[in-house]
């Protein structure tokens, strides 16, 4: 393969590791486009949930797009009040609840205010799929509810007017792990399709649906959807749409993430876009994260891009002192240190940031986490967890602990009493043990071995058309021997090591690794993910470091 694709052999190492043997199998992976869209009919309800969007919009109903605070539920909000703006010319109305006035999803009240105020249609993105009281409600007050969602589905099933989820048992859509902006782009291909084929737009030339790929890639980064099949089409698509025409929230977004838009990467969506739009419904009101990404200026965008900076610097600030004090309440409880799965709470805590500070803890102790922050109700708080563990199918073993829960394999939200705190903490923990029990140990060996010369910019080109990288997709791991180079040590406890140069200038980053740092005044071994990072016009290679040991010969 290293010759027929003309690859260098460390990348057709990575290849063959992952399955990828034949050549034509390889080109046709590297190069796969929207034509692998699915027809939308094979989701359920999805033809006629675009029908009757058509239909409301053509009578002049008022429709409504209920979204959640969440990166996925603003970006879903963004994509459908965005596009029918463009094709209709008009704006349809928006709801996104507040997380602590409000809460998760569909609520009883908003949906009795939203009933009032003539709202004939209603679109649930990010939420529903388990709101049977909310949605039989909506129904009897004269709304149709229209619900687009991933989330699991509750058993009965919400009885909507339409209800697109691929997780449905009714529904034979193949690609199954779409975030909910993935489902509302499928929803608004079929709309399109519909509008089109009735002559709607006329002579005009349909408006093209891949220029919101943006945002969709946005929403399915931050909400950890599998980097694998549709999602990386999407993903990848998205990517190169925000580098060739960006929007001008996105332009904002790279100015204040300091990301040089040509090099616009996923991490970059995942790590610095998507907590930035997540700040705004994390410490206030997630419309502003809405605002951003629909802004039509590039004046307005940063004017709104200024103030999102401003709360994802309280964000960091929140999530430090948490992250610190969950970490000292596990340290100091043996009890909890050794449980299957951590069960945290502190009635001071931030209830928008729990969620970051599980996956926190989740990386520092690898077992599912709970954190949990007062609430009116008792307590309120997210779930993270480690790969091949499903918290969803956990919390059902819980439930009769708790008032409400709902989520996915990766990550769910609860609420319990007070009174309920310590039996749901010795059933989570009794469940997560039952799901580990045999579990193989994650492998956290390199995909391949490289030496320091053939790690240059061409090499990590070839490499990236298996991206992009992200959940069940991991950017590949190398094993480099030998490195020694400059070391200087940096503020926040992390390394640089400047490498003798290739193609590129190389260097070598050991993030959160100062109490290692003296390993690097010698010649090291490492396992690490090679890449090119672009800033302020410099193209470098960054070697990032995820372990570190001496090299053959250094060692005592």
């Amino acid at each position: 393969m290293t010759h027929a694709l003309d690859l260098t052999p460390w990348v057709a190492d990575v290849l063959v590791g992952r399955g990828w043997v034949e050549p034509h199998e390889v080109r046709r992976h590297f190069d796969a486009g929207l034509e692998l869209l699915p027809s939308p009919a094979l989701m359920a309800d999805c033809v006629r949930a675009a029908e009757r969007l058509r239909s409301a919009m053509a009578a002049g109903e008022r429709v409504t797009i209920y979204g959640d605070y969440d990166v996925d539920g603003v970006t879903s909000t963004a994509l459908i009040s965005g596009f029918m703006r463009e094709v209709y010319g008009r704006e349809v109305h928006v709801f996104i609840p507040h997380r602590t006035r409000d809460g998760y999803g569909l609520n009883l009240a908003a949906v009795r205010r939203l009933a009032e105020e003539g709202t004939r249609v209603l679109v649930t993105v990010d939420n529903g799929s388990s709101a049977v009281e909310e949605v039989a409600l909506a129904q009897a007050l004269g709304l149709d509810v229209i619900v687009v969602d991933h989330h699991h589905v509750s058993d009965p099933e919400p009885q909507a007017f339409a209800h697109l989820n691929p997780r449905r048992l009714a529904c034979g859509y193949p690609e199954k792990g779409l975030a909910a902006v993935g489902v509302a782009f499928i929803l608004l291909v079929e709309l399109r399709r519909q509008l089109r084929e009735s002559g709607f737009f006329g002579t005009n030339a349909p408006p093209r649906i891949d220029r919101w790929l943006d945002i969709v890639a946005l929403g399915t980064v931050a909400d950890v959807a599998p980097l694998t099949g549709l999602n990386r089409v999407l993903v990848r698509h998205g990517l190169e749409v925000a580098r060739r025409s960006p929007r001008a929230g996105v332009l904002a977004l790279c100015e204040t993430a300091r990301v040089t838009l040509e090099a616009i990467s996923a991490r970059d969506l995942g790590y610095k876009f998507g907590p930035r739009v997540n700040a705004a419904g994390r410490m206030d009101d997630a419309t502003r994260g809405l605002e951003l990404l629909r802004a039509e200026t590039l004046d307005a965008a940063r004017r709104i891009a200024t103030a999102v900076e401003a709360q994802n610097l309280e964000r960091r600030a929140v999530e430090q002192r948490m992250t610190e004090q969950a970490l000292e309440r596990v340290e100091a409880d043996a009890r909890l240190r050794e449980a299957a799965g951590l069960v945290v709470e502190d009635a001071s805590w931030h209830p928008g940031v729990v969620g970051i500070v599980a996956a926190r803890l989740v990386e520092r102790y690898a077992r599912p986490t709970v954190m949990l922050a007062p609430d009116a109700c008792g307590w309120k708080g997210s779930v993270r967890s480690i790969p091949g563990v499903d918290v969803k199918r956990a919390l059902d073993q819980c439930a009769p602990h708790l008032l409400r829960y709902g989520g996915h394999a990766a990550a769910a939200g609860v609420s319990l009493r007070e009174d309920a705190l310590d039996d749901f903490r010795h059933a989570f923990a009794v469940a997560i043990a039952a799901a580990t029990q045999g579990a193989p140990a994650q492998a956290k060996g390199p995909d391949a071995e490289a030496t320091l010369d053939a790690i240059t910019g061409t090499s990590i080109q070839q490499l990236a058309r298996l991206g992009p990288f992200g959940e069940a997709n991991r950017a590949p791991t190398l094993l480099v021997r030998g490195l020694k180079g400059q070391a200087r040590r940096l503020e926040g406890g992390h390394v640089k090591v400047i490498l003798p140069p290739a193609d590129l200038p190389r260097e070598l980053l050991a993030w959160r690794m100062g109490d290692r740092a003296g390993l690097f005044d010698g010649a090291v071994d490492v396992l690490a993910t090679p890449e090119v990072e672009v800033f302020r016009g410099r193209r470098c290679i960054i070697l990032r470091v995820h372990d570190v040991r001496p090299a053959e010969g250094e060692r005592a």
